[in-house]
């Protein structure tokens, strides 16, 4: 684990991990914890760190961008975009919208995308994985390439298998809850 990714732990754990619901999760199911990443992801360390860790582990592999679904997606493409521009990178940040807004441009991906492009998805939290589905099909009928779909956090909760039915053999998470204090049964994943 890198030290930025070390750091990053922490201030999840700290601030983001919550205990003790039962909180509702997008998917409509109940869960004992709550991982709300927006709350690390909009502080200034946090943006700071992810940025970085993004860098890391996606420095490697020719991309020309990363995005992912809107809302979760957006403040952690900025992240990344800015922490390539740190490195003396150069990188493209897009968003795909839920569904396509009905006025302006009309467009379901914002961002300077381009047809043929290497792209990664990132998320902040896999749940069953749903959301990064929906953008690696957005931008793939666009015409681009998924290198990599990648979350902050990994609940464990399926999201592997629902990107193995659909062809998306390069995913990885930054953490799982595990990481973060959270036992989870085996067959979970």
């Amino acid at each position: 684990m890198s030290p930025a990714e070390s750091q990053l732990l922490e201030l999840l754990k700290q601030r983001s991990l919550k205990i003790g619901g039962p909180f509702k999760l997008a998917s409509g199911e109940m869960s004992d914890y709550y991982i709300d990443a927006r709350t690390t992801v909009i502080c200034s360390a946090g943006a700071h760190l992810i940025g970085e860790v993004l860098f890391e582990r996606t420095q490697a592999l020719k991309l020309d961008a990363i995005g992912g679904l809107e809302v979760g997606a957006v403040p952690i493409t900025s992240a990344a975009v800015v922490g390539y521009h740190r490195h003396g990178r150069s990188m493209e940040g897009f968003w795909v919208r839920d569904k396509v807004k009905a006025h302006g441009t009309q467009k379901r991906i914002e961002g300077g995308l381009q047809p043929g492009m290497r792209v990664a998805i990132v998320d902040d939290v896999f749940t069953k994985g749903q959301s990064a589905l929906k953008a690696v099909e957005a931008v793939r009928e666009f015409g681009c390439e998924v290198v990599l779909v990648l979350a902050i956090v990994d609940r464990l909760h399926g999201a592997r298998k629902l990107f193995r039915e659909h062809g998306i053999s390069e995913y990885q998470s930054v953490f799982t809850i595990r990481e973060m204090g959270v036992n989870v049964p085996a067959d979970s994943e």
